[in-house]
């Protein structure tokens, strides 16, 4: 099991009246599970970039809250997250925790 730090910014306006997400800050932490996953990117004129992505599975008798928006401290890296997070149930219908994709490509 590994601490999952969820980060999010606080949405605030500007001095022109636009709301604009504010500095990230730590929102909540989990304890869960991160798989790593392997993507096959074809190397493009300008990069020979390389992903880092994870699936994280987190228990929890009800939605954590996390949003597609949010950031996850995961490993030493603060991975945006990919896409919303999917509910995970048992055989039963009920809810055993959330599964969330993280990813983030370098280089």
């Amino acid at each position: 099991m590994e601490r999952i730090d969820v980060y999010r910014g606080q949405a605030s306006t500007s001095e022109d009246g636009d709301l604009v997400q504010g500095p990230l800050e730590l929102w909540r932490s989990f304890t869960g599970l991160a798989a790593p996953v392997s993507a096959s990117e074809s190397p493009t004129e300008s990069s020979q970039g390389v992903t880092v992505g994870y699936t994280v599975y987190v228990r929890s008798g009800e939605p954590t809250g996390i949003l597609d928006t949010d950031v996850i401290g995961l490993r030493g890296l603060l991975l945006p997250v990919d896409g919303l997070p999917a509910v995970w149930e048992n055989p039963r219908g009920e809810h055993v925790g959330d599964v969330i994709t993280v990813g983030l490509r370098e280089g």
